[in-house]
């Protein structure tokens, strides 16, 4: 078994802290581009398509849009997970420093 200082445990306590925090940052900008580009994009295409394919155009932007949020969504869970995980491994590691050191 490898013991870590309990400087190597801060270390990696906030390595996961800042993937998870990314992850965040990942998902709302997904959730803006969502919101705003592809909305826009599909009211263009809808407003400016001539013939039948107008209405296949904009179901599928829209099942794009709910994909966009889904991933946005599975961003937020993994980085609350990271953040769950971190924490239990870091008291963990810490009380287990506690007692070796």
């Amino acid at each position: 078994m490898i013991r870590k200082s309990k400087q190597e445990i801060e270390i990696d306590f906030m390595r996961a802290i800042d993937q998870a925090q990314e992850l965040e940052h990942l998902a709302n900008d997904l959730s803006r581009i969502a919101n705003s580009g592809v909305e826009s994009a599909i009211l263009v295409l809808k407003n400016n398509w001539r013939g039948d394919t107008g209405e296949s155009i904009e179901l599928a932007g829209r099942r794009t849009i709910g994909e966009i949020y889904g991933t946005a969504d599975d961003l937020m869970r993994i980085a609350r997970n990271i953040r769950s995980t971190a924490d239990i491994v870091y008291k963990a590691e810490k009380k287990a420093a506690d007692l070796c050191f």
